[in-house]
């Protein structure tokens, strides 16, 4: 992703309080791992999952999230954890090295992202010091100001590029782990895609179901709220 829309900015307190920034790609959902103004950084996959809401805990606001944290020693600030939450499928898994540039998840509205009015793909994009603390300012990792708007160029002739995005039109579609019939993603929404939402396509395996092409959208976003745990 290269051109986004910002949606609610990041605040550290107050009624308008916003642990992170949310992040809608307007030219690609995939969500990539950021730089530190323009330095590229690494680091590891320590938390990739869903949490369930029927535990209690706040964390199923997040929906499906992946946390990345920072090598050592990299960045002059205080930050350590990077979290990308919100996703409709996450990319990598616990353990996984990763480096800026890096496919992590696809921008989704999991969570409380679903009681959004309407809901619609993006990232709720958070950077804390440690897991148990508060979201701080994220603006070094997403490389735009901390205000409402659109940012970015559209990204050039790249793969991402020449991503599809295709809206579902039929309960028949199915999403898979592989350009192969029987490789049915059974893990993600029992196999199926939502009908009436957007996905990118990297590999059409068949044609059952019916599919409609369709652009970059922009929607409303979801309430602010109350940090989730990890």
């Amino acid at each position: 992703m290269k051109k986004c829309t910002l949606w609610p900015s990041w605040s550290s307190a107050g009624k308008g309080w916003h642990g992170g920034s949310d992040e809608e790609g307007l030219d690609s959902t995939t969500i990539r791992m950021p730089d530190y103004k323009g330095k590229s950084i690494s680091g590891r996959v320590v938390t990739a999952r869903k949490v369930d809401r029927s535990t209690g805990s706040k964390t199923w606001e997040w929906g499906w999230y992946v946390c990345v944290e920072l090598d050592a020693g990299q960045t002059p600030d205080a930050v350590n954890c990077l979290y990308f939450c919100h996703n409709a499928r996450n990319l990598v898994s616990v353990g996984q090295r990763v480096k800026s540039g890096d496919a992590l998840a696809v921008m989704g509205s999991t969570g409380n992202a679903s009681l959004a009015s309407p809901p619609f793909a993006h990232c709720h994009f958070e950077v804390r010091a440690t897991a148990a603390g508060a979201g701080l300012d994220p603006t070094a990792y997403t490389g735009h100001p901390n205000a409402v708007g659109t940012y970015g160029e559209a990204i050039g002739e790249t793969e991402e590029s020449d991503m599809k995005f295709l809206e579902v039109t039929s309960g028949k579609c199915e999403v898979f782990t592989a350009p192969d019939v029987n490789a049915v993603d059974k893990h993600y929404n029992g196999g199926k895609l939502t009908e009436g939402v957007c996905y990118p396509v990297q590999a059409e395996v068949g044609s059952s179901g019916g599919y409609r092409q369709a652009g970059a959208y922009a929607q409303r976003t979801e309430a602010s709220g109350t940090a989730p745990g990890v």
